[in-house]
């Protein structure tokens, strides 16, 4: 037992300002099935897979069985979802110039040729699996050798169109349901009000940040990704403070909002940050996530980047982005580019 004064941090008796979930210790539960049901629905439904020869709609998604959770356990999310789903569609044999994958509302065809219906099921939709491991069964009612081509065109086309809607899917469930779960604590209210007060004129970081464009925030013209290839990125960098100065910084509102805009996956105080992060310019939907590690070193801390996911086209870019927009101006603002006496 704690001596009296220096109170366990796991304790819910700990004075904090909203009087729950100490340092987000406790087990917390989100029901996200409804929401699950309904976004799902909302990707699938109405979207067309299209070539020169073929095109098919998904028109329905008839089954739809299963639950998605929410939790917070120690500071850690963790997501449980299971989904048995079924969607019927609806093809026909043309001649098109065009292959994309695009709304039902911007497709215009005079054509009438004949329509074959099918289904797809969905196997393994879990938190064991990933978007890219995620298999599909194709049937049609058919069996005519056009609805036969039909069938084998959505089977081989079909699956990576699938696997990007419901990898937004797993995206979106993360940070609707994550984001409300890890609440402050005492200790990163504290650091913010301390953070602040390092802050000259209270806003000097912002204006530094402001100034040197972060990609995260502005919208400028988009690259290209080619077929959207991901690639992994680490860098350090030294600040002259202590882990604990330099986790306040990285925690406070204002930071958040310029660097990230943050969605935290887990945070342990002075020790790390781990997060959603993307990039205005990057693909609707696409996430990578970025972690970052304190170490305290004879001159200072130690900060270890380490970011997945990223698209291997903007993989200089992000690269370099990182200290030029984000660590400098930190280090200019609160003066932890100079040693430590």
């Amino acid at each position: 037992m704690a001596k009296w004064g220096e109170g366990d941090p796991r304790w819910i008796v700990e004075e904090r300002a909203d009087a729950k979930n100490v340092n987000n210790w406790h087990w917390t539960e989100k029901n996200a099935t409804q929401w699950s049901i309904d976004r799902i629905k909302s990707l699938l439904i109405g979207y067309t897979f299209e070539s020169q020869d073929f095109f098919v709609e998904l028109t329905n998604v008839t089954k739809c069985n299963g639950e998605a959770i929410a939790n917070n356990r120690k500071a850690k999310l963790i997501f449980f979802y299971e989904w048995d789903i079924e969607i019927e569609w609806r093809g026909k044999f043309v001649r098109k110039l065009t292959f994309a994958l695009r709304h039902i509302s911007s497709k215009k065809s005079s054509e009438k040729p004949t329509k074959f219906l099918g289904k797809i099921v969905v196997n393994n939709l879990s938190e064991e699996y990933s978007a890219n491991e995620l298999d599909f069964d194709v049937t049609c009612e058919s069996s005519s050798s056009d609805a036969n081509e039909v069938k084998e065109f959505l089977r081989k086309s079909g699956p990576q169109y699938l696997r990007k809607q419901l990898g937004i899917y797993i995206t979106d469930l993360k940070h609707e349901y994550g984001k409300d779960l890890i609440l402050p604590t005492k200790d990163k209210q504290g650091s913010q009000a301390s953070a602040s007060s390092k802050t000259p004129t209270g806003g000097n970081l912002v204006e530094a940040m402001r100034k040197s464009e972060p990609h995260s925030t502005k919208n400028t013209s988009t690259p290209i990704f080619d077929s959207l290839g991901t690639v992994n990125i680490s860098m350090n960098e030294d600040f002259m403070c202590t882990p604990e100065d330099l986790y306040k910084v990285l925690v406070t509102e204002e930071v958040c909002a310029l660097i990230y805009p943050v969605h935290f996956r887990s945070c342990v105080p002075n020790k790390s940050i781990s997060m959603f992060w993307r990039k205005a310019s990057w693909p609707e939907g696409h996430q990578s996530i970025v972690k970052l590690d304190f170490t305290q070193s004879e001159t200072g801390t130690h900060l270890k980047l380490t970011q997945t996911n990223v698209p291997a086209s903007d993989k200089e870019g992000t690269q370099s982005g990182w200290p030029t927009h984000y660590f400098a101006p930190i280090q200019r603002t609160f003066g932890f580019g100079g040693r430590l006496f």
